[in-house]
């Protein structure tokens, strides 16, 4: 912190408008950090951007929840696989376009 000063007698620092925040990283993986909601009492994860609409014709969800903690990895753990297959299929095109 280049202009970082210090309160009267409470020697709280003091951030200027001008200074940078702090470096984070990029957040790694397409989910967001659980939590277990107050109001449902259950786990509760959404993903970090959209889904695309080819993503979402494949039924792939923009969030997920569980009773259990193991209950909500899992079916991030589903979710992410279909995402893979999803992405890495060149064919996959919308549900609705294939013809029986």
């Amino acid at each position: 912190m280049t202009s970082q000063k210090l309160h009267h007698a409470d020697d709280i620092p003091h951030i200027d408008e001008n200074d940078p925040l702090p470096a984070f990283g990029i957040p790694e993986g397409r989910w967001a950090a659980p939590y277990l909601s107050d109001t449902t009492g259950l786990w509760t994860v959404h993903l970090r951007g959209p889904l695309t609409r080819l993503e979402l014709d494949a039924g792939l969800v923009d969030r997920l929840h569980a009773s259990e903690w193991s209950e909500l990895k899992k079916a991030m753990a589903r979710q992410d696989e279909r995402a893979r297959e999803v992405t890495d299929s060149p064919d996959m095109g919308p549900t609705w376009s294939h013809r029986p």
